[in-house]
């Protein structure tokens, strides 16, 4: 009889939702170098403050395919915070506050790729969105709450002992920079590396080929 894909705290689904996020980042750093070259931008409000508003015309296609994948990922990053919290450690005030906290940064995030697949539309059409102050304010709020997250993720981890040190180093790492490339976009491809030093790590504790044997 084939064991349930379940497994001991939920474990299995949270490796899935770490390599889904693993996959992701990897898709949206190759997309978003390309999206640059091309439309001298990696999205459509950065290439619209550089003042590229041609190359991002023609390439708005591009510019909508990184942004189609970054709402996907923001998808991935809630799968992940819902399923993990089990494995990682039992339930306290501080995971409670984590999963909040990153639950709000989601909907920041997938807030923002709604109003940037809008603007991206809207440059195919040779128009410019009015909409990014408030694009920058969600993405910096975003970044906020999934930095929060990982940070408390990292804590619970510890009091746990259910990530080895290296992981929770990576954690803290993707933390700080996520949160200072919400002020500054140079540092969000070093937060996004430092993202898949962090799923990696997950993915690599939490791993068990068992979950998907037969009993």
């Amino acid at each position: 009889m084939q064991r349930s894909f379940i497994g001991a705290s939920g474990r299995p689904f949270g490796t899935v939702a770490a390599l889904f996020c693993l996959l992701l980042t990897v898709a949206l750093i190759v997309l978003g170098d390309v999206a640059h070259d091309l439309a001298g931008g990696a999205q459509p409000f950065s290439a619209i403050a550089r003042g590229n508003l041609e190359p991002a015309r023609d390439y708005w296609g591009l510019l909508l395919a990184v942004e189609i994948v970054r709402c996907v990922l923001a998808g991935a990053l809630l799968l992940a915070m819902l399923t993990l919290a089990g494995p990682i450690g039992p339930r306290t005030i501080g995971r409670d506050a984590a999963l909040l906290a990153g639950i709000a940064g989601v909907f920041c995030l997938v807030v923002t790729a709604h109003f940037s697949i809008e603007a991206a539309a809207l440059l195919g059409q040779g128009r410019v969105s009015p909409r990014g102050d408030l694009v920058a304010a969600l993405t910096l709020l975003g970044h906020a709450g999934v930095a929060l997250w990982a940070t408390l993720t990292v804590r619970e981890a510890r009091a746990a002992r259910s990530l080895p040190a290296w992981v929770q180093l990576a954690g803290l790492l993707f933390a700080g920079l996520a949160i200072i490339s919400g002020f500054s976009r140079p540092f969000l491809e070093f937060a996004a590396f430092a993202g898949i030093l962090w799923w990696a790590g997950v993915f690599l504790t939490l791993y068990r080929p068992e979950d998907r044997t037969l009993r």
